[in-house]
């Protein structure tokens, strides 16, 4: 963009008066107010001309700009860097102000996305400042923006720079203590069973006995004397689980961020995190009238990067979703039985979504859906006349949820609902690992 030449406010204003104490001088052919206006214009037009010649051949081409070390990929509520340095090709200095804008999901820990400085002929500048995202997605920063300011503060010109820069935010859920789901809390089916506790059926190695492990699982014929092994084994029940992410218009209720989608990926990614964390095996599927992205159960560290990154990609989409496009989908791609988790918010058919619910059981699979609760996902209206108002908008949706919950129970799979902000608390609670942890009696 090419370099412009402005007036600030006290620059307009400073000419203004001065014309007019020159009009008024004319008009009224006073010498002292000719002289006053004489000198006023005088100052502003001096100022305006050494400006004009200090900042000769301003524009992005009188700049070499340079992205340094900046992150490109940072977890939420973790920290990355950014930095640019600008070298000056200017013969003459001047005093100026040089922006870095960025997303306001953004926040500034360290050092100043804006600096003021008077920037001497022929040098570099560098910005550099540490940022944390409060969500999840890409984050724009950028372009870099240099303003250079006349003395007296009357005129500036600015220069933007071909320098954007994208910053992934990933969703990086905390380790939840080890521990395994109990149940999951249902206002339609009531308390139902999610896993049993216990150890599995299928070995997996040994390790050094320690005091809290059963003596039964003791491997005599491996210990020696002053070291003892146990077997260990993989809990069937947790060898696969897949989350699944509604991003159909549905996932949109709720207000700006507090909506429904945004609380689904925190717990998955949370439900996701138990899940590697006791070495289980985990996948994603993330759904809208078709399938949109499938990352088949495995486990690992590069696996859980591109499950958790999957989840980050998450995004509404305008069309109505099909949950029983997406069940149908897995029993075609699911080689081994699976713990599925679904948040969503579906439009089609209750009856399609229960038959495909139930031959998903039938191939072996466990199927549970958390469903927004719309009259939890909003905030109360101050005034009691548009709360009730505004109820009774939701009221088709709400009626259309507890139709899509009835059903999926009557199919066998286990179903509950989450509000504005307790989607990643049931998650919590599923993966207690303690059963009074869970507030379940």
């Amino acid at each position: 963009m090419l370099a412009s030449f402005r007036f600030t406010s006290r620059g307009a204003g400073a000419l203004t008066g001065a014309l007019v104490v020159l009009l008024l001088a004319f008009y009224s052919t006073n010498i002292l107010l000719f002289l006053v206006a004489v000198f006023l214009l005088g100052l502003v037009l001096s100022s305006l001309l050494a400006f004009a010649l200090a900042t000769r051949g301003f524009g992005p081409e009188a700049f070499s700009v340079e992205r340094l070390e900046s992150s490109s990929l940072v977890n939420v509520d973790g920290a990355g860097l950014v930095s640019v340095r600008l070298t000056s090709r200017l013969s003459n200095g001047f005093y100026a102000e040089v922006r870095d804008p960025h997303s306001d999901r953004l926040r500034v820990l360290e050092g100043a996305d804006r600096l003021v400085s008077w920037w001497p002929p022929e040098e570099a500048m560098l910005l550099a400042y540490v940022v944390s995202p409060s969500l999840r997605g890409l984050l724009d920063v950028g372009p870099t923006v240099v303003i250079a300011h006349d003395t007296l503060g009357f005129a500036f010109k600015s220069a933007t720079f071909d320098d954007p820069w994208t910053i992934e935010a990933l969703v990086q859920p905390p380790s939840l203590p080890v521990g395994h789901p109990v149940r999951l809390p249902s206002m339609v089916v009531g308390q139902t069973s999610l896993a049993a506790r216990g150890a599995g059926s299928e070995f997996r190695g040994l390790r050094e006995y320690d005091p809290s492990d059963e003596l039964r699982h003791i491997a005599w014929s491996r210990s020696t004397q002053g070291t003892l092994y146990v077997r260990q084994y993989d809990r069937e029940s947790q060898q696969d689980l897949v989350v699944l992410i509604d991003t159909g218009r549905g996932m949109a209720t709720g207000a700006g961020y507090e909506n429904a989608l945004e609380g689904s990926v925190a717990a998955a990614a949370r439900a996701l995190r138990a899940a590697f964390d006791e070495g289980g095996r985990g996948g994603v599927l993330l759904f809208s009238d078709r399938v949109e992205k499938f990352v088949a159960p495995g486990r690992g560290s590069a696996h859980e990067f591109e499950a958790l990154r999957a989840l980050t990609d998450a995004e509404v989409h305008s069309p109505p979703s099909s949950f029983a496009a997406a069940l149908r989908f897995l029993r075609t791609e699911l080689k081994r039985p699976a713990s599925v988790l679904a948040f969503t918010s579906p439009g089609d058919d209750p009856a399609k979504m229960a038959s495909e619910a139930s031959a998903l059981r039938a191939a072996g699979h466990r199927v549970y859906a958390l469903v927004p609760d719309v009259g939890t996902m909003y905030r109360e209206l101050p005034d009691l006349s548009q709360e009730e108002a505004f109820r009774t908008l939701l009221g088709p949706a709400i009626r259309r949820a507890t139709s899509v919950t009835e059903a999926l129970a009557r199919a066998g799979a286990s179903v509950a609902y989450f509000g504005r902000d307790d989607a990643t608390d049931s998650v919590a609670r599923l993966f207690a690992p303690d059963p009074r942890a869970s507030g379940v009696p």
